[in-house]
C-alpha cells in the first residue's frame, strides 16, 4: 500500500519561529527536534484537494494559503524556491513532486499564510523578476543566547539593505533607527554580514534566503564576555555546527547479512539509524532522546563507539562512560573517534536483572569481552544475528557451546563449528581447546557458528546446489556489490541494490526482477541503457566489467506492453521510445511508439503530434539521435525507420523560431555540456543559432533561457569554442563584447558548456537537458 502514498512535509511559520539551527528548519533530527508536521496522502489526490485539507486542519481560509517547495542548494541548505502555481489546482500531487523534486521520495514545503489581502482579490505579492523577494528573518538575543524566528518579509531587489532597519526594529518591537548588525545565512559555515548600503540586488539575495540580525551595540559587550556569552552572530552559528551519528541497535544486526554489524557506506537495506545532531549536545541529553525515541528507559542504554580497524572493519571498541554524560558530543567525537564528520555508535539494551534493578554488565578490563554472534543455517542460506554475548578472557571457547545451543534452542550436546569474522576474505575456524585470549578475541569481535554436519549432509546440500559451510558463504558475500540505479529521466527514483557482481550482461534479466520488484512495477516496462564501452561485450562478460563502476540507468516504458508469447504481433513492428524535448529545456517527456518495420520517419511524427502541443500550427519538429552527448543525425521525414539503430537515443523537439527564421548571414551550431575535459560530456546537446552581429553578452542571454537556468547557475558555465580537429583544446570566451558570428566557425566546430563547479566531482554530474 505504500507504493499509493506520497508523505508532505510542511514547515509553518511557527515552527520556523521555533528553530534554533541552520535553514528554516531541519528536516534531518529523527528525535531532538520536531520542526515539520509530517502528512500521508494519496499520491492522486489533486493540489486543490489538498490545500483545502491542510487550510482545514490549521483552521486558515483556503485562499489565504500558499505553498512554497523547499529545494535542495548546492552549498547543502534547503530553502523555499518557488510557489505552486494556482495553475495546478487539478494537478496530483504525485505530478507535481514529479514535476518540481523528481528524485526525491517526499515533498518539502513552506505554507505561508496571508493575513490581510493586497486588495479586493490579490492576497500575496505577486513573485516577478526583480519585484517581490521572500526572505526570512532570525533574531539573536547574546543575553538568552537564542535565536528567534521572526517569520517572513517580501524586499525588492533595487532597494538597499539599511532601507529596511526600521521594518527590522518594528519586528522586534525594538525603538526605530536601533543600530543594527545583519548579516546573511549562506550555508553553515559561512554567516557575512551585510552591507547597508548595498542594494538587495548587489548582495545577490533570492527568494528563501535568510537574514538574520542583532543589536549593534557595544556597551555590553564587556559584560558578555564577563559571563562568558557569545555576543555576535557568526560565532554564535558556530555552536550551531552538526555532525552524523549512525547508530546500530540488536534488531538491526540481528536482520543484517553482510560483514561487521552493519553497512555503513550504503545502506539500501536500512542498517542503521542515522541521525544529524548538534555538537554542542550533551551526552546526557542525546542519550535521554534516544531512550525516549525507542521508549527504553535511560538507565538500560549504553552505547559503544564503533571503530575503523587496520583491516576494514568497523566494530565495537570502548563504551561511553556515565561519567561523560555533562561532556558535549563534539568533545567526546573529539576525543573517542578519528572520524572527521560522523560518530558511528552500537547501542547496547541491557535486558536482564541483577539485585532486582535492570543494570548493564560491568566492563573490567582484562576480564570481560563482548562479542557478537551469527548462525548460519545452510538449509535457508542465510546468516541470523544472536545478539551479544558477553565473555570471560580466560575462558574456553568450548565453555560456551551451551550457550550458543541455547540461544538456537538446539539439544545441549549439539556438534558445533565455530568461526570467527576477522574480515572479509579471513574466515577462521576457530579451536575449540584454546582460550579467548589465546584466540586474541576482543571487544567487538564476531563469532559465526554453524551445526558440525556429516559427511551425509553435506553431500546433500552439494547435490541441492547450496552453500554448506560459513567460510564458502562469506567467499558468496564478497561477490556482492551495491549497484546504484538511476533514471534515465528526472521522473522516477534513484535507489541502490545489492547484487552478484558477476551477473553477466546475458543475465540482465535478473537486474530486471529486482528493480521491477523494488519499483513495484511490471518487468516487462523495465529497460536499462546499454553501456557504453569501447571493448567488444559478450553474453559471458560480467555487467560490473562492462560499466566500470556499479551504476545504471534505467527508464520505464509508458506504452503497452507487448505479451510474451504473441511473436505474431510484433514480428511486424519496430518499437520507439522518443524523448519529447519541451518549449523549456528541463521539459522532458517520454513518447513511446509502435510502428509496421517498414514505416518512415514522418509517421513517428504524426504519432508524436497526437501525444504533444505546439506552440503554433506551423510549428515544425525535428527527430535526432544523440550518441555520447553529441547530435549524431538528424533524421529526414523520408528515411525508413528500418534505419534507426536498435537502443539508439533518439530525441525530437519543436525547432526553434530562431532557427526557422534564421537568414544567410546567421549560422547553426551544435552546444553540447563537459566538465573540465572536452571528454568528459554529458547531458543532452541541442542546436543554436549564431545571429549576425550579436555579442557574447547576447548570446548568454539567449543561452541562459534555452537552458532554463537561474543567474547563480549559468554563472558557473565558461562558454567554449571546440574543434573536432584540435579537440583537446578548448578555446574559452571571456571577453562578453566579442562578436562570435566574426568567427569562421566550420562544421566541426562545437559551442561547449563546460559546467565548472569545484564543490561537485564529475562522478556527480546533474544530467540536464540543454
Amino acid at each position: 500500500m505504500k507504493h499509493f502514498y506520497l508523505t508532505i512535509k510542511i514547515v509553518t511559520t511557527e515552527k520556523f519561529d521555533k528553530h534554533q539551527g541552520f535553514d528554516l528548519v531541519n528536516f534531518d533530527h529523527q528525535f531532538l527536534f520536531y520542526d515539520v508536521y509530517t502528512f500521508k496522502i494519496l499520491k492522486a489526490e489533486t493540489y486543490s484537494v489538498f490545500k483545502e485539507n491542510i487550510s482545514r486542519t490549521f483552521n486558515v481560509p483556503s485562499k489565504q494559503v500558499r505553498f512554497w517547495v523547499f529545494v535542495y542548494r548546492q552549498n547543502k541548505t534547503i530553502r523555499p524556491d518557488h510557489p505552486i502555481p494556482e495553475s495546478y489546482m487539478n494537478i496530483s500531487m504525485e505530478g507535481i513532486r514529479d514535476e518540481i523534486v523528481p528524485l526525491q521520495n517526499e515533498l518539502k514545503l513552506y505554507m505561508e499564510v496571508a493575513d490581510k489581502p493586497i486588495n479586493d482579490e490579490t492576497w500575496f505579492p505577486l513573485i516577478e523578476e526583480n519585484k517581490n523577494i521572500i526572505v526570512f528573518l532570525k533574531y539573536f538575543d547574546p543575553d538568552t543566547q537564542t535565536l528567534e524566528g521572526l517569520g517572513h518579509l517580501y524586499v525588492q531587489e533595487f532597494d538597499k539593505v539599511g532601507d529596511y532597519i526600521n521594518v527590522l526594529c518594528k519586528r522586534k518591537n525594538l525603538p526605530p533607527d536601533t543600530p543594527l548588525k545583519i548579516y546573511e545565512e549562506i550555508k553553515p559555515n559561512m554567516i557575512e554580514e551585510m552591507n547597508p548600503n548595498f542594494t538587495i540586488k548587489q548582495s545577490e539575495i533570492q527568494n528563501g534566503d535568510i537574514i538574520c540580525f542583532q543589536k549593534a551595540s557595544n556597551m555590553k559587550i564587556r559584560e558578555h564576555i564577563k559571563s562568558i556569552r557569545i555576543f555576535e552572530i557568526p560565532k554564535f552559528y558556530e555552536l550551531l555546527s552538526t555532525f552524523t551519528v549512525k547508530v546500530v541497535t540488536v534488531e538491526k544486526f540481528k536482520k543484517y547479512q553482510g560483514f561487521d554489524l552493519a553497512n555503513f557506506e550504503n545502506t539500501p537495506l536500512s542498517d542503521i539509524y542515522l541521525y544529524k545532531i548538534l555538537m554542542n549536545t550533551t551526552y546526557g541529553v542525546f542519550k535521554e532522546n534516544v531512550s525516549q525515541y525507542f521508549n527504553i528507559p535511560s538507565e538500560q542504554v549504553r552505547f559503544w563507539i564503533l571503530a575503523s580497524r587496520q583491516n576494514g572493519t568497523v566494530r565495537p571498541d570502548v563504551p561511553i562512560l556515565e561519567s561523560y554524560s555533562n561532556t558535549s558530543m563534539k568533545e567526546i567525537h573529539a576525543r573517542l573517534t578519528s572520524q572527521e564528520d560522523e560518530m558511528k555508535l552500537y547501542m547496547e539494551v541491557a535486558d536482564k536483572k541483577f539485585n532486582g534493578k535492570t543494570l548493564l554488565s560491568s566492563i573490567k578490563e582484562n576480564i570481560s569481552i563482548l562479542i557478537f554472534l551469527k548462525y548460519f543455517d545452510p538449509d535457508t542460506q542465510t546468516l541470523e544475528g544472536l545478539g551479544q554475548l558477553y565473555v570471560r578472557r580466560f575462558d574456553k571457547s568450548s565453555n560456551y557451546i551451551h550457550t550458543l545451543c541455547k540461544k538456537k534452542n538446539f539439544p545441549l550436546d549439539t556438534p558445533l563449528k565455530l568461526y570467527e569474522e576477522i574480515k572479509p576474505n579471513m574466515i577462521d575456524e576457530i579451536d575449540l581447546r584454546f582460550t579467548f585470549q589465546r584466540l586474541e578475541l576482543q571487544n567487538g569481535d564476531i563469532i559465526c557458528f554453524q551445526k558440525n554436519l556429516t559427511e551425509k549432509e553435506i553431500q546433500e546440500h552439494i547435490e541441492a546446489g547450496r552453500i554448506h559451510s560459513i567460510p564458502q558463504f562469506y567467499e558468496s558475500l564478497s561477490l556482492h556489490t551495491v549497484f546504484s540505479f538511476k533514471p534515465r529521466l528526472k521522473n522516477y527514483p534513484k535507489f541502490n541494490l545489492i547484487l552478484n557482481k558477476k551477473l553477466t550482461y546475458d543475465q540482465a534479466c535478473i537486474v530486471a526482477e529486482a528493480v521491477a520488484f523494488h519499483l513495484n512495477i511490471d518487468l516487462l516496462k523495465i529497460r536499462f541503457e546499454k553501456p557504453y564501452d569501447p571493448i567488444e561485450q559478450t553474453a559471458n562478460r560480467a555487467l560490473l566489467d562492462m560499466i566500470r563502476k556499479p551504476k545504471v540507468y534505467y527508464e520505464i516504458l509508458d506504452g503497452d506492453i507487448i505479451e510474451p508469447g504473441k511473436p505474431e504481433d510484433t514480428e511486424k513492428e519496430k518499437f520507439f521510445k522518443i524523448i519529447w524535448l519541451g518549449n523549456t529545456i528541463k521539459n522532458e517527456e517520454i513518447i513511446d511508439i509502435r510502428l509496421q518495420k517498414d514505416a518512415i520517419v514522418s509517421e513517428i511524427i504524426k504519432e508524436i503530434l497526437k501525444k504533444v502541443t505546439l506552440s503554433s500550427p506551423d510549428a515544425k519538429i525535428r527527430l535526432y539521435e544523440v550518441m555520447n552527448h553529441k547530435i549524431q543525425k538528424e533524421y529526414k521525414e523520408t528515411e525508413l525507420t528500418g534505419r534507426i539503430q536498435e537502443f539508439m537515443t533518439l530525441y525530437a523537439e519543436e525547432i526553434p523560431q530562431d532557427e526557422l527564421l534564421a537568414n544567410s548571414n546567421d549560422q547553426i551550431i551544435q552546444v553540447y555540456h563537459f566538465i573540465k575535459d572536452p571528454i568528459q560530456t554529458h547531458g543532452i546537446p541541442f542546436k543554436f543559432v549564431i545571429k549576425n552581429g550579436e555579442t557574447l553578452t547576447d548570446i548568454k542571454i539567449r543561452l541562459q533561457l534555452r537552458l532554463g537556468m537561474n543567474k547563480i547557475e549559468f554563472s558557473r558555465i565558461r562558454i567554449a569554442i571546440i574543434s573536432e580537429i584540435t579537440y583537446e583544446k578548448p578555446e574559452y570566451l571571456e571577453d562578453d563584447d566579442i562578436i562570435l558570428s566574426e568567427r569562421e566557425l566550420s562544421n566541426t566546430d562545437y559551442l561547449g558548456l563546460d559546467h565548472v563547479d569545484e564543490t561537485e566531482s564529475a562522478e556527480k554530474i546533474i544530467y540536464i537537458r540543454g
